[in-house]
């Protein structure tokens, strides 16, 4: 059995998205494979129900010790701190270590290389155009690239129960998808008619109209957004919300203006959670893509 530790270099890196899309590439490659979190808390917590979600692999659902992890697969992938990377490593173990694009200092990223001498290195939210210098950048500091992730909207992106408490309002719809992010935030049109096309070009979408403009809020159902907000107030008419107790999509009610409803809602974008399938899913996609492999 090969064990792998995933970590980074500061917190909010991207360390579960590139231990999903390892683990994810491992089992694609005809292993089996166990997929863990350690370290404790709430943050530990969280990520290790996320990775539980990730199909095909093993994995409790609940953070652990590394020591405490059976040998039952052909690949171990572990998650965990850096701290702990450092503490539980063996000879044998690889080190994946996962940096953020422009975020960690070149002292810090330096240091980190270091101390740990990672087997190679994820560079995730890299702009456009911005790999060969990401690349440049993660040399420098003394480390191998690995592979890069490009900056992603969906991954950036605000679950809907994050919208609903930054903009105090009130949640209904599906519960199932409380815990999704849509990769688009839109704001309906002056018109329906004007909706029709403008819906379209967002399949992946969190639609905000004002309540009273019921014409706008139905023509956006049609296109099957994952969250409707409805700013300004309950809709007026009742079948809104009764549909939303029928369909799969969220609905949002809340007393701001819809400008209040966007600005709330912006500094959201990049600063939310790696929870929720829809998020998983595309980080899978995004590994694949780039070719993460040891």
């Amino acid at each position: 059995m090969t064990r792998t530790f995933v970590t980074s270099t500061l917190p909010g890196d991207g360390k579960s998205v590139a231990a999903a899309g390892l683990a994810a590439a491992l089992r694609a490659g005809g292993s089996t494979v166990r997929l863990a979190r350690a370290d404790d808390g709430e943050s530990a917590s969280r990520d290790a129900a996320q990775l539980a979600r990730l199909n095909g692999v093993r994995s409790g659902g609940a953070a652990v010790a590394p020591a405490e992890l059976p040998a039952d697969t052909d690949a171990l992938v572990i998650e965990a701190d850096s701290a702990t990377v450092a503490a539980a490593r063996a000879d044998g173990d690889r080190v994946v270590l996962v940096v953020r694009a422009g975020e960690a200092d070149d002292d810090t990223l330096r240091r980190t290389i270091a101390d740990l001498n990672p087997d190679g290195v994820v560079i995730n939210a890299v702009p456009e155009y911005g790999e060969a210098a990401a690349r440049s950048r993660v040399e420098a500091a003394g480390g191998r690239p690995l592979a890069t992730l490009p900056q992603d909207r969906h991954l950036a992106a605000p679950t809907v129960r994050s919208i609903a408490a930054a903009i105090e309002g009130e949640l209904s719809g599906d519960d199932e998808l409380f815990d999704e992010a849509s990769r688009d935030l839109v704001v309906g049109p002056v018109s329906a008619h004007e909706g029709m096309d403008y819906f379209r070009k967002y399949p992946d979408k969190t639609v905000v109209s004002r309540h009273d403009r019921v014409d706008i809020a139905l023509g956006a159902l049609d296109y099957e957004p994952l969250c409707l907000v409805l700013a300004g107030g309950a809709p007026t008419l009742p079948y809104v919300a009764q549909r939303a107790e029928r369909e799969s999509f969220a609905l949002i009610v809340t007393a701001l203006t819809t400008p209040e409803v966007v600005n709330a809602v912006g500094p959201l974008y990049g600063a939310d959670q790696f929870i929720g399938a829809r998020k998983l899913q595309t980080a899978v996609e995004l590994a694949a893509t780039a070719g993460i492999a040891l």
